[in-house]
């Protein structure tokens, strides 16, 4: 599992993405909870995870998800998931976590002009 993380000026307003990657499950999930923990403290404003790469094998990891907008909200910042590959779409769905876990699309976003 690996991230990138990048800081953007958006209109004055810290953002921060990260790109996670790779296979998650009971055995891995704690390595995807320390980096994003280690994200969420090392960054301001908004953080975006791009889950597009990263193959959720259990609910263990929706578990991780869910205590990393927690944490975010607890440090005044917001988390979106970005880019949710559809199996973790459905997931989100059946157990109701929209409500919770903030979703947004890749192509939403983006910096300059159009």
């Amino acid at each position: 599992m690996s991230e990138n993380v990048m800081l953007r000026n958006d209109g004055g307003k810290e953002l921060q993405t990260v790109r996670l990657h790779g296979r998650v499950d009971v055995r891995t999930v704690g390595d995807l909870r320390l980096r994003l923990h280690t994200a969420i403290d090392a960054g301001r404003g908004r953080l975006r995870v791009n889950v597009a790469d990263l193959e959720l094998v259990d609910h263990a990891a929706l578990g991780v998800l869910l205590g990393g907008a927690r944490r975010a909200r607890r440090s005044g910042r917001s988390m979106v998931l970005v880019d949710v590959p559809a199996d973790l779409d459905r997931l989100l769905s059946a157990n109701r976590l929209g409500r919770f876990l903030q979703v947004e699309d890749a192509d939403l976003f983006h910096v300059g002009h159009a």
